[in-house]
């Protein structure tokens, strides 16, 4: 009995250790299980590169998002179609380099446990950033349906706390903040919102009109409160990623203790998964990540460029390109050409797209590229002896 309890005691005692190790590395679990890469000259400023991307993207993320709060303002006084315009254009901006910032703000660093308890995580904030498809009347009007959704609740609050309670309440699609949820109302269901649904002085429907246009106060409110909750979880990010040595943010202060070879290798991870996961699996599909705005293809722009400023620099002293020119190898520098042409701004995702004779062959164009780029990246992985798995 006293032989099994010291064993007991010993496996318990193991395990609490692995568990202490565990999380005391900086990055997460899914790279930190992955075999350590060999030094492969990494050039040593490749981990400051990839904070700087991070907190530079973040940051024009959140100037473009309180350059939409104060379009916000504006138009609740004024409902004008240029002042709708203009808050749209911010929204946009402001997406645009969340977006960009993917490639080198997802790297998968450990994250304290009270983040866990208090819902702070990266995941959790990007599930109230970008959460999407979205059930729209869950939000307002919808043809037909004149009263639905949230803004036309009057039994709820429009403040912070209720939006959030909403969230996600029942079901993934009843979104109720985020940019998505901005989207929507600011677009409309159709893309063709008048600027009159946010004007207070509106002529207030007739008695017995089937399809009225109401509560033109709670949808300004509405608009407002999500403009402030989408800069305060942007500017959680933000922070996190600030590379200034008096005030450095948590995750830059994690990366700066891994080797440049490990942080290459998570770097190139998460490539891989947002191109499997995020690119193919969501954003090239039939449902598209932003149809309100007809968005979509300037989403996967967004995201190709930050892959692209992650992946290869401009003056080519970080990233791949001194890694694999160093080499010497034919084979290198032609998966190097590959990666520059595939992310490149005349390609089938940005200029091709754009030009395309439909959508849906411009789209299906793209998802070759992306399995173009996937496969190549695959290649160079192979090339390095990096042992980084299949995302999905």
């Amino acid at each position: 009995m006293k032989r099994v309890a010291s064993v007991l005691l010993g496996s318990l005692m193991l395990l609490s250790a692995c568990t202490d190790g565990e999380h005391n590395k900086p990055m997460s679990t899914e790279v930190s299980s992955l075999p350590e890469p060999a030094s492969l000259g990494v050039d040593e400023a490749y981990s400051e590169r990839l904070i700087n991307i991070a907190y530079a993207q973040l940051s024009k993320s959140v100037e473009a998002a309180q350059a939409l709060q104060s379009s916000t303002v504006a138009l609740r006084k004024n409902a004008t179609p240029e002042r709708l315009n203009e808050a749209r254009g911010h929204w946009r901006a402001s997406y645009s380099a969340y977006l960009s910032s993917l490639a080198a703000s997802d790297i998968p660093v450990r994250e304290p446990s009270e983040w866990f308890a208090a819902k702070l995580t990266r995941r959790h904030l990007a599930q109230q950033l970008n959460s999407w498809p979205i059930e729209p009347g869950y939000i307002d009007y919808l043809e037909g349906y004149p009263f639905t959704g949230i803004v036309n609740d009057t039994t709820l609050t429009i403040d912070r706390e209720s939006l959030l309670a909403q969230h996600q309440f029942s079901d993934a699609t009843y979104v109720s903040v985020g940019y998505h949820a901005i989207e929507f109302i600011l677009w409309g269901e159709d893309g063709q919102r008048p600027a009159s649904d946010f004007d207070i002085n509106a002529t207030k429907p007739e008695e017995g009109d089937t399809s009225p246009v109401t509560h033109q106060q709670r949808r300004g409110d509405y608009l407002a409160t999500l403009a402030d909750i989408l800069i305060a979880d942007l500017q959680r990010l933000q922070m996190r990623w600030a590379p200034s040595p008096e005030a450095r943010g948590y995750y830059a202060q994690l990366l700066s203790t891994v080797t440049p070879a490990e942080t290459l290798q998570a770097s190139l991870l998460t490539v891989n998964r947002i191109i499997e996961q995020d690119l193919l699996q969501n954003y090239l599909t039939d449902v598209g990540s932003s149809p309100f705005s007809g968005g979509t293809p300037v989403d996967v722009e967004a995201i190709l460029r930050g892959i692209r400023q992650v992946l290869i620099s401009e003056d080519g002293t970080s990233g791949l390109q001194p890694l694999l020119t160093a080499r010497k190898q034919e084979r290198d520098m032609a998966l190097l050409a590959e990666v520059i042409t595939l992310t490149s701004a005349d390609t089938a995702c940005i200029a091709g797209w754009q030009t395309a004779v439909s959508y849906p062959d411009g789209q299906s164009d793209c998802r070759q590229q992306m399995l173009e780029l996937l496969i190549t990246l695959k290649q160079i992985n192979d090339q390095l002896g990096l042992k980084i798995p299949a995302s999905g």
